[in-house]
């Protein structure tokens, strides 16, 4: 038997133990601590690391078989018995019962599945009911009575007449609004391809919604009790030519002031012809939301207009006027003027909505 230095068991004479060569191959003594040799190897794994000799084969090889000893060593050190501790003893094996098996074992009996009604829930939904049908006859009762008697009676019947009427109301502009949301989020049939370059371009929403800081005012688009009912009413979440009187009244409410061939909201004006609106003035401080479209098919990337250019052009490149006449386009201050529905002149105001014209 021989023995290493430190006292442990070595293989031959003269050569130190496993534990030793391995402190060796770290280049530690034989008193470094655990956090000695860890420090140790990481830093030697970096040194000796193979990618660092790509360009030299030998130094490569050498560098790899370094690697495994300093990979050796570090996995004897860190082992719970390479420090002298004992590895923990298997726990010995839990002795058999000295109870006997019984010869018949008892037959597993499964539990047995209840069907039947929730009788929790019918209670309370019987007890809800009863509560319901009570409430609905006290109700009753006392309906009766306040409608029977003299000295009640008139008031409880205009007061019963003013909460039916109040509830019908408030219901007709429930369903209405939901109707227009509805339309809104469906797309038109009738609406051309260009029509969304139209949307980008309207100078009058983007007045209305963030160029003076104003909003559409809620009254402007809430519908008039008993529109709904009106034969005839397309209801659009939008104003635009063509529309007839019934049908913007339905949708903007009613008018500041109403003739044969105007309707007027606060500043703004909506121009009719044979009861059919074909033309309007849209002011910042009575902003409503007006829509015109090409009705021919035009170039949706059309960036300017020129002389002689089309109505269907100029709303294209401009969007929707707020200033709109036969022969006139208004964007601001600025105007564009046709004849025969080309363009035959503009004034141009930069400062209020500039015009994109052909240089």
């Amino acid at each position: 038997m021989h023995t290493c230095s430190c006292g442990r068991e070595a293989e031959d004479a003269g050569k130190p133990c496993a534990r030793c060569a391995a402190l060796q191959a770290l280049e530690l003594d034989g008193q470094a601590s655990e956090k000695q040799i860890r420090d140790a190897y990481r830093t030697l794994v970096k040194v000796w690391h193979p990618d660092r000799f790509q360009s030299d084969p030998a130094l490569r090889g050498a560098a790899e078989a370094k690697l495994k000893a300093l990979n050796a060593a570090y996995l004897l050190l860190t082992r719970k018995d390479a420090h002298g501790q004992k590895p923990r003893r298997p726990r010995p094996a839990a002795r058999p019962s000295a109870r006997p098996a019984p010869a018949h074992p008892r037959p597993r009996v499964r539990p047995r599945r209840r069907f039947g009604l929730p009788w929790l829930a019918l209670v309370k939904f019987g007890l809800l009911g009863c509560g319901l049908l009570v409430a609905s006859v006290f109700l009753m009762a006392m309906d009766s009575f306040l409608a029977s008697d003299p000295t009640t009676g008139r008031i409880y019947s205009e007061l019963r007449a003013h909460v039916v009427e109040n509830a019908r109301e408030t219901a007709g502009n429930l369903w209405s609004q939901a109707g227009q949301h509805l339309h809104s989020t469906r797309p038109q049939e009738s609406d051309p391809a260009p029509a969304a370059a139209a949307e980008d371009a309207d100078p009058q929403q983007a007045a209305a919604q963030s160029g003076d800081g104003q909003s559409i005012p809620q009254s402007l688009h809430r519908r008039e009790p008993g529109a709904s009912r009106a034969e005839g009413v397309s209801l659009q979440p939008y104003i635009t030519a063509g529309l007839t009187k019934d049908e913007v009244i339905a949708v903007l409410g009613a008018p500041t002031s109403s003739t044969e061939g105007k309707l007027t909201y606060g500043a703004s004006e909506l121009d009719f012809t044979t009861g059919k609106l074909s033309g309007w003035k849209i002011e910042p401080s009575s902003p409503i939301h007006v829509k015109l479209w090409p009705d021919a098919p035009v170039d949706p990337d059309l960036a300017s207009f020129k002389l002689g250019s089309t109505k269907n052009e100029v709303l294209v490149v401009q969007g929707t006027p707020t200033l709109f006449s036969e022969n006139t386009f208004g964007y601001g201050r600025s105007r564009v003027f046709f004849k025969d529905n080309l363009v035959v002149g503009w004034k141009n105001d930069p400062a209020t909505a500039p015009l994109h014209t052909a240089r």
